[in-house]
């Protein structure tokens, strides 16, 4: 049952439908591999209680690299992972579908921009709920965005917006992203909160989403659709895989010094609106 990847992802791994994971040969090295359990996602979710047909809600796989890109990549400080969601739903009164935790991005010391990342969608259909609070209230939001992506399509999380993944299809869903490595992520405020600012739900009727406010926020906007627009500046083309960067890890200084990409990490810039 294993499906080769290779061509999507630019390395030589092969996903397993029924498990929802990966494999990889010895050409390729991987820092980490961890799992995600129901238990561990209860307090982010918007039914605590809610159950889940199995007990691993998304996997991770961190720093993976061909070995010989292995130390170009960590003298640039960044970091590629492949996460995988199963296709299904948090099951209490709503169905929530499955998704990953949230978290923000910490400021780059001495500035007052965050660090922005980069997804892929590999395998399946993505959603990203995006979100920018007040910087002295995190429970007020000032922007709130969904966005959709398909196979090939990247995604630039930007500077200041938090970030939940979310598979609501019925495919599995296998995303990559660059990332820098120099700080780690905050979930506390999606932990708090239990989710984003709006809660992804199979909707009444087949195959069909619904996006319901979460009101254990103070307030929340109205949120709008965007697609994601090619980036050739910055190496992200839909036609070329994310990996493929590993190569070319100048154009991924944006990750580690997004204070000279102001310019170009921008919502007009990044995304276009879906009216």
């Amino acid at each position: 049952m294993l499906q080769s990847i290779e061509r999507p992802s630019g390395l030589p791994i092969a996903f397993n439908p029924l498990t929802c994971t990966i494999s990889w040969p010895d050409s390729i090295a991987v820092g980490r591999a961890s799992t995600r359990t129901l238990e561990e996602m209860k307090e982010f979710i918007r039914e605590p209680q809610a159950k889940a047909r199995q007990d691993g809600v998304y996997h991770v796989y961190r720093n993976l690299s061909r070995h010989e890109d292995a130390a170009r990549i960590r003298a640039a400080r960044v970091r590629y992972d492949i996460t995988v969601i199963p296709p299904g739903a948090f099951a209490g009164q709503r169905r929530e579908f499955l998704r990953t935790a949230g978290h923000y991005h910490a400021l780059k010391p001495g500035t007052a921009i965050a660090y922005p990342e980069v997804y892929e969608v590999i395998a399946g259909r993505a959603y990203w709920l995006l979100q920018r609070p007040l910087t002295e209230d995190l429970s007020r939001l000032e922007e709130t965005y969904i966005v959709e992506a398909g196979p090939g399509e990247k995604a630039v999380m930007l500077p200041r917006f938090g970030h939940i993944s979310i598979n609501a299809s019925d495919e599995p869903l296998v995303i990559a992203n660059w990332i820098s490595d120099t700080f780690q992520y905050d979930y506390q405020p999606y932990h708090r909160f239990h989710g984003g600012g709006y809660w992804v739900l199979e909707g009444d009727m087949p195959d069909t989403v619904e996006f319901e406010r979460n009101h254990n926020y103070a307030s929340v906007p109205e949120l709008k659709k965007l697609r994601p627009k090619e980036a050739p500046e910055l190496g992200l083309e839909r036609s070329r895989p994310l990996y493929s960067l590993a190569h070319n890890l100048d154009r991924l200084s944006f990750l580690n010094n997004p204070e000279e990409f102001t310019s170009i990490l921008t919502l007009d810039h990044c995304y276009r609106t879906i009216v």
